[in-house]
């Protein structure tokens, strides 16, 4: 739905994915020039018909300053803060809009001139802003804060103004100057990622490189930067897609990023799709956990385990690798191991402790202490929430 712009006071833009309009209009006229200018990518993925578009009912943001009587629903203390919290608020809403539809990444990403992306994820402070800022300036910028990512490898662009930091004592102060003025090369209107890489900057490294990590250890550095991956039926699926979607995981690990230029462009320009390791084991029926329900704490009191059956706790997504299962539970994800991921995988159905010790010593082999091992992984996945008393 188109909606009409009323001279230089209202500006429309696409970014991730989501059709807006800036009502610029209790501005002064220098501060919405600049403003306009800072959101200059976006307007142009608006006015660009191959730009993916996820949600294109606009939303519309009057931007002014708190107490001005101008009834703007973004609003700041003075013109000099307005930026900053004009772009978190966008990223706010865009992540409420997209949730249960998309996987959501608090990370950068940018592409090469074919619009292939490599995605670049750490927690905050870990360094993407910076590694945007360098790597932007031969590459195309994407992002510099959240990658919006369908199921079918498409990201949905997020070229805000990047975030730049004035004082480290003061988070929610920093600079927004447009990506041009930054120097950020093109953006492109519909990417695709071909990479993912982890980032793990650290002084004492004296050689930059990137390196292998364990799939199971690569979504747990992942899982936190997200946001309502347990709302998608297959949301660690997904993401298990994307890490390896480049070849297998990997991290780069350096001391400073502008020595990783080169090698971060030649990982890009080699990635190739690692073939699937892992096993999908997604709940089905009842045994899901619905989105918005609450984490209730399993009973501390004593189960006599001789009188019960157990089975799988409701689960949100789950994946099987070499040995391991990694159980998600809302927001919470639980890595089990030995006959801890035995029991699980046997107890898709209601199951006294006799027949999960048959399941886990077919499945590990026979052990003369089985009955006391299964016996202690039962009583502490019970006590995780991960089984339940059937």
């Amino acid at each position: 739905m188109a909606v009409q712009v009323a001279g230089d006071e209202v500006v429309d833009l696409v970014t991730m994915g989501c059709a807006w309009t800036l009502d610029l209009s209790a501005l002064p006229a220098v501060a919405a020039a600049e403003m306009r200018a800072r959101w200059g990518r976006c307007a142009e993925l608006a006015a660009d018909p191959t730009t993916l578009l996820l949600d294109d009912e606009p939303q519309v943001l009057r931007v002014g300053l708190a107490g001005d009587g101008t009834g703007a629903t973004v609003v700041a203390s003075d013109l000099e803060r307005l930026p900053y919290v004009l772009s978190r608020e966008i990223t706010r809403l865009g992540l409420t809009r997209l949730r249960g539809r998309v996987t959501l990444l608090h990370a950068a990403a940018l592409a090469d001139a074919d619009g292939r992306a490599v995605v670049l994820v750490a927690p905050s402070g870990g360094g993407k802003s910076t590694a945007t800022s360098v790597l932007g300036q031969r590459l195309g910028y994407v992002t510099d804060e959240s990658v919006v990512l369908r199921g079918d490898g498409r990201i949905a662009p997020h070229p805000k103004p990047p975030s730049l930091v004035i004082d480290p004592a003061d988070r929610w102060h920093k600079a927004e100057p447009s990506p041009d003025e930054s120097g950020l090369g093109p953006t492109p209107p519909s990417p695709t990622i071909a990479a993912l890489l982890t980032l793990a900057r650290d002084p004492a490294v004296t050689s930059s490189r990137i390196e292998p990590v364990g799939l199971v250890d690569q979504l747990l550095a992942v899982l936190p930067e997200t946001s309502s991956t347990w709302w998608l039926d297959d949301g660690l699926d997904r993401l298990a897609r994307a890490v390896t979607v480049g070849g297998p995981p990997a991290r780069l690990s350096y001391a400073e990023i502008d020595g990783c230029v080169d090698l971060v462009r030649q990982h890009l320009a080699s990635a190739v799709p690692a073939e699937p390791t892992w096993e999908h084991l997604p709940p089905t029926g009842g045994q899901r956990l619905a989105v918005d329900a609450e984490r209730v704490e399993p009973d501390e009191g004593s189960v006599d385990l001789s009188t019960v059956r157990v089975v799988r706790a409701p689960w949100s997504d789950a994946i099987a690798c070499d040995g391991e299962v990694l159980v998600l539970q809302g927001a919470r994800p639980l890595r089990l191991a030995g006959p801890g991921a035995a029991v699980w995988r046997c107890a898709d159905e209601p199951q006294s402790v006799e027949q999960l010790v048959h399941g886990v010593t077919a499945a590990l082999g026979e052990h003369p202490d089985a009955a006391s091992i299964v016996t202690s992984a039962v009583t502490q996945l019970l006590g995780h929430g991960v089984l339940a008393v059937a």
